[in-house]
């Protein structure tokens, strides 16, 4: 893990003008003290990048989106109305779990801010304000490329975040050259002014042209990144995953099959794991990673689905989901905890198991995924297979190659891999809008009294698929609304 000083992350001004903002430009953060210097070399801004872009640093310490799951059908409940003297840990997300038309709110009628647009365009500043000081910025060429590379990644994945949080899905170029998105902010500088959204399709446009540009960039760099930084593999995967979203499937092909030719990182073989209890998948041992960021001290995933004992209600990981895998499939013990029984909550990552790593990652297995649902949505029913087959090799010990014909059965197939693949990383609701936004149902028992409960339905196409723009921004800026 890059061991950089941060200790001068906070202390970076470009010039009088520039504050770190929120990007509506209303809300001014704290003011610095005198000591502030302008950062000129390109080692400087490196430092900068990790501490205001990548979550390392105290301000920008959260881990985003950990409702998002709480959205989708691999949460449930568990209750104990007899422990009348304990907390109920749903009560935070439950305007999540119940789709509320404003989620914030919680059961206790307390908002719990959502933080993903404020970080997200936050990101986006400091990525602009660095493209526009590249010209000025001293050092090595190649490190110059990199940094570029990296922060047109950053932008990028931002308004991917953006886009398919706070706007509807992409379900034709057409339909999205006429949808709302969500803004585009160009400005490089502290500008108090009212944004208005673009297309859907424009900012899928600037999303694919940063990445095209930085994975040109990394590949001309020739300079070897860590997975605690953005790099060519995880600029790669976005540019597949985006083209997936995008239903450009050649260019979801196209992009997932140079990642996985690289040969650069393999898929992790779980197939003859002994099991271990300290056994996690987001681990340094996990040699398909790519891509490593987040904050372990912000990370709550594992506190907000608790499956708990001593509490009278929390969330667990739903028992439809856990049933899926079949008995000799390994992600089944190093996904969740405990390995036994139904009520259990995910475990990919754990603070203490989980060793020389973020509790956020980009990884190798959806490169598989991706392509695999490309090829199928194309009719190449047969290497659509394949890679399902390849993927599960690595998860299911004594793994038996499965033989697909029917181009209907083998999309329901890697539809529910990538379900049981991808879990809990923040993937399940994105992928539920794009294939059709299907009902969903949860249930909502009192912890207090055993016999009431309230059953809340997600309809088909529901409008509350794309979430509200948090208050805070619809507060300061009526464009939002």
């Amino acid at each position: 893990m890059d061991n950089m000083n941060y200790k001068n992350i906070f202390k970076i001004l470009y010039g009088v003008t520039v504050l770190f903002v929120t990007v509506s430009c209303n809300d001014f953060l704290e003011e610095k003290s005198q000591d502030l210097y302008i950062p000129k070399t390109v080692d400087d801004y490196r430092e900068f990048i990790a501490g205001e872009a990548l979550q390392h640093g105290h301000s920008n310490g959260v881990v985003l989106g950990e409702y998002l799951d709480v959205l989708t059908d691999d949460v449930a409940e568990k209750v104990n109305p007899r422990r009348k003297n304990t907390v109920d840990s749903r009560e935070t997300t439950w305007g999540y779990y119940s789709w509320q038309l404003d989620p914030e709110v919680d059961f206790n009628n307390t908002v719990q801010a959502d933080k993903m647009w404020d970080v997200c365009y936050h990101r986006i500043l400091i990525a602009n304000i660095t493209l526009d000081q590249m010209s000025k910025i001293t050092g090595d060429a190649n490190k110059k490329k990199a940094l570029e590379a990296e922060v047109r990644f950053i932008r990028a994945w931002s308004y991917f975040n953006l886009v398919n949080t706070y706007a509807q899905p992409f379900m034709s170029k057409e339909q999205a050259n006429t949808t709302p998105g969500v803004p585009i902010n160009t400005a490089t500088s502290v500008q108090n002014r009212q944004l208005e959204k673009s297309t859907l399709l424009e900012v899928y446009d600037v999303m694919e042209r940063d990445l095209e540009k930085a994975a040109y960039l990394f590949e001309e760099a020739h300079i070897q990144s860590t997975i605690f930084r953005p790099n060519l593999n995880a600029t790669l995967l976005l540019l597949s995953r985006i083209a997936l979203y995008t239903k450009q499937y050649e260019k979801a092909i196209k992009w997932a099959n140079k990642l996985i030719s690289q040969g650069t990182v393999q898929l992790y073989d779980l197939s003859n794991y002994q099991d271990k209890s300290t056994q996690r998948f987001v681990d340094g041992a996990n040699e398909e990673i790519i891509f490593s960021y987040g904050s372990e001290k912000a990370y709550k995933l594992s506190t907000i689905i608790s499956a708990r004992n001593t509490t009278k209600g929390c969330y667990i990981v739903s028992p439809e989901l856990l049933k899926m895998y079949e008995p000799n499939d390994k992600r089944r013990n190093v996904f969740f905890y405990p390995k036994a029984g139904l009520i259990v909550k995910p475990y990919k990552y754990y603070e203490y198991g989980s060793k020389n790593i973020y509790p956020c990652i980009f990884h190798l297995s959806e490169a598989y995924l991706n392509r695999a649902e490309a090829y199928v949505e194309m009719g190449q029913t047969e290497k659509a297979v394949d890679d399902l087959n390849t993927l599960r090799a690595k998860r299911i010990k004594g793994y038996t190659r499965e033989t697909i014909h029917d181009n209907k059965e083998a999309s329901h197939q890697i539809r529910n891999e990538r379900r049981k693949e991808l879990c809990f990383e923040g993937h399940r609701w994105y992928d539920l809008r794009r294939w059709g936004c299907p009902e969903l149902r949860h249930v909502y028992s009192s912890s207090d009294v055993a016999s009431e409960r309230k059953e809340y339905v997600l309809k088909q196409n529901d409008s509350r698929y794309t979430l509200p723009i948090p208050r805070a921004e619809r507060n300061m800026n009526y464009n939002l609304k």
